[in-house]
């Protein structure tokens, strides 16, 4: 940081308002404090490395106000800290070192009477160097005092100039000095479009917290317009390719204080919030999260998301859901990182309804500056922050990091998003719908002070892996009514449950993402329903893609009949293939609940080859999966087979897809 006051690149304040007034001659920076009696504080930002060596310098004057006023360098603080360094000297000529945190001071030295000190009006250079495992304070050029490293404690990346009471100063200029690595970026940058977001979704407001609903038809954000309702939650929907008017949301969502929507659940039926809420949800009571679900036309009073082990100290508690629903990636002050914000990975623990201990993503991630407004985009494994610790072009920058492990231990070195979406301000708040072409984010680009929405068109290099969005309705297959049921989804062969997802009883539709790389089978569970199975091969990964899959569910009676679509034999052959135990293992529970009812299991061909031969097969297909069941404990004479052959297409048999649904097994119910 070359600050020079000539051409000012820098978040430097330099609007005058009831605190301070400012003038700017276009070579020095004046602050007019003059009558008052508090401490001030202007500042930029820049993280700087406290193991590392680095030199802090400034050229000040005082022009006004009294003696006894004192004014300096002030660093090593976070936006959101009460904790600060200073290194101050008044007109009296002395000096002082010490940090505050809140009205708690801790005086490094006290007054000190330092010769160097020339009285107001007079030009004088104070420097912080440190120096391997000490900090040595300069006026002038000359040393007056070294204090050990250790005893610095930094909160984050606030630099610039203190005054304490009747004072008006100039400063000339206000460098740091630290060897930093290389920006670890695109080797070849590629062309990026970035574009504000038009009124009336940005305002002479402040807007914060995109988050796009995964179908990209939604965005959610926060609006700061000050006051007690300070940070509210405002929607708007994509219409004819353009978002729409914004409409701020009510209650329960917002309430006096500081509104943010986190993460929206794959269904737009599930959203996390920052904060927790009184069991009235007419107020906000402390930190951490809440998660408020759709029921029927309104949002439900969020309730609390218990996470085991939770601690913050920071201002600020940010997280992003995974769209599995099973993750959360926050950001977090716990005491056990650097004195500034991590990246930490919670996983929600199915049984008891709660969290796991929030897990650190490590140094590769997480740097001695903050770690800030994490998102995880639909793939599951490429994160997205915004960091002021790694190498970058502004205060804090935003980053991209990819998951190397199943488990979450292992990332990527992070990637900076480059010089066409960062900028010398505060980035952050990265947010990607399921289709990965747009993301969302919030920059301050106009008006270091004025923080807005943009939108950003992504190069491939910088796009999570493609998935699929699942839809459709769950309906009765008789009355075609809407049903409200729970589908899960598995992996194949093994039937390891990765996802679930509810229809909503108002219309049946249901909408869930899944990763390319896996053979899914899925089944919908409804008390006094058959559970349908069926199954999706996504193991080849192709480009992002949209799928729609309706299911029909018949009541629990006898006559209904259920295909068993996750059942699978070897080619021409009547040997159950692996992949088929977690359906038929399903059918084993449905007989175990309920002990009197009796099945026919009737396997069924294509028409292509003998007639003769594929009965024979279809009847040895359906004895196969009669022996499995009665293996395990079931009565045989609750079931009888039948080979149908291919008497009993339920296709044309034209394609290989309509070929392969006519190869089936199904059950019928012959009694309850």
């Amino acid at each position: 940081m070359q600050e020079d006051f000539i051409a000012p690149a820098l978040s430097w304040q330099f609007k005058s308002d009831s605190y301070a007034q400012y003038h700017y001659d276009g070579q020095r920076l004046s602050i007019d404090r003059t009558n008052q009696t508090d401490l001030f504080a202007t500042y930029s930002h820049i993280a700087i490395n406290p193991k590392s060596d680095y030199k802090i310098e400034a050229l000040l004057r005082q022009t006004q106000g009294g003696n006894e006023a004192s004014y300096g360098i002030h660093w090593g603080s976070d936006y959101n800290s009460r904790s600060t360094f200073s290194f101050v000297i008044n007109s009296t000529g002395v000096y002082k070192i010490y940090s505050s945190w809140g009205s708690r001071i801790k005086q490094f030295t006290g007054w000190r009477k330092a010769a160097e000190i020339r009285g107001k009006g007079n030009d004088h250079k104070l420097t912080i160097h440190k120096r391997q495992d000490s900090i040595y304070f300069s006026i002038n050029d000359r040393e007056l005092a070294q204090i050990r490293a250790s005893r610095f404690h930094f909160q984050g990346g606030k630099i610039g100039v203190v005054l304490n009471g009747d004072i008006g100063i100039s400063v000339d200029y206000f460098h740091v000095l630290q060897d930093k690595p290389a920006i670890n970026q695109l080797a070849s940058q590629p062309k990026v479009i970035k574009e504000k977001l038009p009124y009336p979704i940005n305002t002479d407001a402040q807007e914060l917290n995109p988050i796009v609903s995964y179908d990209g038809q939604s965005l959610y954000f926060t609006r700061n317009e000050g006051g007690e309702m300070a940070q509210e939650i405002w929607r708007s929907n994509l219409e004819n390719g353009k978002w729409g008017n914004p409409v701020k949301l009510g209650f329960p969502l917002n309430t006096a204080g500081n509104n943010n929507v986190m993460g929206i659940g794959t269904d737009n039926s599930t959203l996390i919030l920052s904060n927790t809420y009184s069991d009235d949800g007419l107020s906000l009571i402390g930190k951490g999260y809440s998660i408020a679900k759709w029921e029927g036309d309104k949002w439900s009073i969020p309730e609390k998301i218990e996470i085991s082990s939770y601690m913050n100290s920071s201002n600020t508690a940010e997280t992003s859901l995974s769209a599995s629903g099973t993750t959360m990636i926050m950001s977090l002050k716990t005491g056990y990182n650097a004195g500034m914000n991590d990246l930490y990975r919670s996983i929600s623990r199915t049984y008891t309804k709660s969290w796991s201990g929030p897990s650190s993503l490590k140094n590769v991630v997480n740097s001695f500056g903050n770690e800030i407004t994490p998102f995880l985009a639909a793939d599951g494994k490429t994160l997205y922050f915004s960091s002021e610790g790694h190498s970058g072009y502004g205060d804090q920058d935003i980053f991209m990091s990819r998951m190397l492990d199943e488990r979450g231990f292992e990332w990527s070195e992070p990637i900076n998003l480059g010089p066409e979406i960062n900028t010398a301000n505060w980035d952050g708040y990265f947010t990607i719908p399921a289709h990965g072409e747009w993301a969302y984010m919030v920059s301050a680009n106009d008006n270091a002070s004025q923080l807005d929405l943009y939108r950003v068109k992504l190069p491939e290099a910088l796009k999570p892996d493609p998935v699929v969005l699942i839809k459709g309705k769950v309906l009765d297959a008789q009355t075609k009514e809407p049903l409200n049921a729970q589908i899960y989804f598995e992996s194949l062969p093994r039937g390891r449950r990765l996802n679930k997802v509810k229809s909503k009883g108002s219309n049946g539709t249901y909408q869930i993402i899944l990763p390319y790389g896996e053979h899914y089978g899925y089944y919908t569970h409804l008390d006094g329903y058959l559970s349908t199975h069926d199954n999706i091969d996504l193991k080849q990964k192709e480009n992002y893609q949209e799928i729609t899959r309706d299911i029909y569910l018949s009541p629990l009676s006898e006559g209904s009949f259920i295909s068993l679509n996750n059942v699978y034999f070897a080619q021409g052959s009547y040997e159950i293939l692996e992949a088929s135990y977690p359906e038929l293992d399903r059918l084993i529970r449905l007989m175990r609940s309920s002990e009197t009812m009796e099945i026919e299991i009737g396997g069924h061909t294509e028409r292509r080859g003998s007639a003769r031969l594929n009965k024979i097969l279809s009847q040895d297909r359906a004895d196969a999966v009669k022996a499995y069941v009665v293996q395990a404990g079931i009565d045989e004479k609750r079931i009888k087979t039948k080979g149908y052959g291919s008497s009993k297409p339920i296709t044309e048999g034209k394609t290989e897809l309509e070929r392969k649904q006519n190869r089936r097994v199904e059950y019928t119910i012959l009694s309850l």
